[in-house]
């Protein structure tokens, strides 16, 4: 694995973390080593969740990595990049793991498409938020700001967080819809986990496909996401895995689902 992000495997839990100092910033080969660690999660039979996070206390990401002549300095590097950040981010929608954002200190630019992208998104209440691309003479690329971003909080938020390009606190990210939860720094990594134990009580085959059909539905009308809810239900209620859980239900017990996320 790059040194450039690590990763800790605690049974599960991987906790992926991007190692990149002083904040963290996203070149393309930590979004490269990025893929690499998703896919090293996927590989593990046992593995239910992911934990993405920065590592140490500056940054959770602090966007795109400026310093990178290769990322910037050409249209094609520049075309490459984009190309990239918008891979990593379906990668983190299409991951058959979900992915939960452990986010500190600053989150900015392809910072936050990375851990808004995520399906549950924790923030420590040191958390700070900043998409102000226009500020540097840019726009958001990788499939977040001007695509994700509105459908999460809708044309008017959208249009407050990237015309003004101003810093936001975790609390005002939790008003809008963009967190799951904000806890305190100290704690910010343990209710990660909890988090991540809590998914690993439920049957895999129902949490990856319950994942599809939300990213399904963010891009397809109302009567082709009543057909793709079908379809899904069909497949999944002749999984051993709905029957397992009523059976458990009835029996008072924990079910104990098939292991494999992939099943």
């Amino acid at each position: 694995m790059s040194q450039l992000v690590s990763v800790d495997i605690q049974k599960h839990t991987l906790s992926i973390a991007i190692q990149n100092p002083p904040v963290n910033a996203a070149s393309s080969k930590v979004l490269t080593a990025l893929l690499d660690a998703i896919d090293q999660a996927e590989a593990q039979a046992d593995a239910r969740a992911i934990i993405l996070t920065g590592a140490g206390e500056r940054a959770f990401c602090a966007g795109g990595d400026l310093r990178e002549e290769a990322d910037f300095g050409t249209p094609e590097g520049a075309r490459a990049y984009r190309a990239l950040g918008r891979k990593v981010l379906r990668r983190i929608e299409s991951s058959t793991l979900p992915i939960i954002a452990a986010i500190h200190g600053y989150c900015i630019g392809g910072g936050t498409a990375l851990a808004w992208a995520c399906d549950i998104r924790l923030a420590a209440d040191n958390a700070k938020f900043r998409a102000a691309d226009a500020y540097l003479g840019m726009l958001p690329s990788w499939g977040m700001g001007l695509t994700r971003l509105p459908r999460y909080v809708g044309r008017n938020r959208a249009s407050d967080i990237l015309l003004l390009g101003e810093d936001f606190d975790a609390a005002t990210a939790m008003e809008l819809g963009l967190l799951t939860r904000v806890v305190p720094r100290a704690e910010l990594m343990a209710v990660a986990q909890s988090m991540a134990d809590r998914i690993a009580q439920a049957s895999p085959l129902a949490i990856k496909a319950t994942r599809r059909a939300i990213a399904y539905n963010l891009r397809h009308t109302w009567a082709e996401m009543e057909r793709y809810e079908e379809e899904a239900c069909e497949a999944m209620f002749a999984h051993p895995d709905a029957h397992e859980g009523p059976a458990a239900f009835a029996q008072k017990r924990q079910p104990a689902f098939r292991s494999k996320h992939g099943d």
